[in-house]
């Protein structure tokens, strides 16, 4: 149970930092796109780019935040880098 519990709250924590980085609002090449014209530049669907959007904690593929760091021209390591920082962020915010 507690390790759901803190597989629940990363996925959460993933999404949460993904649409606060990436998808407020969308944009490509500095542009406000929608949310349609966001998932189709990134090959994904828009019920995906909504699922990891709403923040409740979508169990989100390592090849969907691939799809989306290669649309926004970030590596792999590097979002994962930024992420960990965001995380630390996060909980010296809380404690």
């Amino acid at each position: 149970m507690v390790i759901e519990t803190k597989i629940l709250n990363l996925n959460k924590s993933i999404c949460n930092y993904i649409k606060q980085r990436f998808f407020s609002p969308f944009k490509i090449n500095g542009e406000p796109i929608s949310l349609n014209k966001y998932a189709y530049a990134c090959n994904l669907s828009s019920s995906t780019i909504s699922k990891i959007n709403e923040g409740n904690g979508y169990n989100i593929p390592v090849s969907t935040i691939n799809s989306i760091c290669i649309l926004e021209k970030i590596s792999l390591s590097n979002f994962f880098i930024e992420f960990e920082k965001y995380l630390k962020e996060k909980d010296r915010n809380t404690n």
